[in-house]
């Protein structure tokens, strides 16, 4: 499966410990050069320990950066895309990326429209926990967590829907 991801996630992953989920999940996964600047550069320069883990990730080849040859990116950012997620999502349509992740909901709107499947940040946990590559308690620990740490930018309501979903899927797999 080829992934395409923005800083977002990666930022999320990274302060819950949890990078990890994308190599289960996910065989290859790119970036272009403005995620790469947001997450590690401006990461490690702001003193966030995280920060390295994606930078192993990249170093390991487990994330690629990839450059982008585009003039649509502008188009993007005229409408109110961050030039990190512009380049996310024409890097995902140069490559024909099975799957974007995206967080932010102007970004997600945005790659909806040219047709792009999108994950965010709570997504990706979902999927780990479908996939048994977390139990409940971890999963339910994860979603908790995100909900008492405003720096991740997920809103309670995303959680506490999230959790109730996934509640009803347990219910119903036990019947």
């Amino acid at each position: 499966m080829r992934v395409v991801s923005n800083a977002g996630p990666l930022i999320a992953l990274g302060k819950l410990g949890q990078l990890g989920l994308l190599v289960k999940l996910y065989d290859y996964v790119l970036i272009p050069p403005k995620v790469e600047l947001e997450v590690v550069t401006n990461g490690i320069n702001l003193g966030c320990h995280d920060a390295y883990a994606t930078k192993i990730l990249i170093d390991k080849g487990i994330i690629e950066v990839k450059k982008i040859a585009s003039a649509k990116i502008s188009n993007w950012i005229n409408m109110g895309i961050d030039e990190g997620e512009a380049e996310t999502i024409e890097l995902a349509l140069a490559e024909g990326a099975d799957l974007v992740l995206i967080d932010n909901w102007h970004a997600r709107e945005a790659a909806r429209k040219v047709n792009l499947k999108i994950k965010g940040s709570v997504g990706i946990i979902v999927e780990a926990y479908r996939r048994r590559y977390l139990t409940m308690d971890e999963f339910e620990l994860l979603i908790k967590e995100i909900e008492n740490r405003p720096e991740l930018w997920i809103s309670d309501e995303i959680c506490d829907y999230i959790l109730r979903q996934v509640e009803k899927e347990k219910r119903k797999d036990n019947f």
